[in-house]
């Protein structure tokens, strides 16, 4: 007869385990996956914020904001490009802190 034994599996009894209320590990279990998705970077993160502008957008206005926007550029002695980059970037940084509640 061998003198080797493998040592048998010891059970916690039931009563040595934390109580768990199934809300509170819901809520954890939510989390974990929200904090999983917001680890993916943002599409803009690869790029620098500073970069010279190398792309257009076009911007349909009617009259009244054609007017605005020019009212706004004269007023600031700017073109009509930096008034909508002013008014815009900032914009959009925005939205996406509310959208996401991420940082931009």
């Amino acid at each position: 007869m061998s003198r080797f034994s493998l040592p048998t599996a010891t059970k916690t009894p039931a009563d040595a385990l934390p109580n768990v209320n199934p809300d509170t590990l819901r809520e954890f279990a939510a989390g974990a996956k929200e904090h999983r998705a917001t680890q993916e970077p943002l599409p803009w993160e690869k790029f620098d914020p500073d970069a010279p502008p190398r792309h257009n957008v076009s911007v349909r206005l009617n009259d009244y904001q054609l007017a605005v926007l020019q009212y706004l550029a004269k007023k600031a002695d700017a073109s009509q490009q930096k008034i909508l980059n002013r008014i815009l970037v900032p914009a959009l940084a925005h939205q996406v802190k509310e959208s996401d509640g991420r940082k931009s």
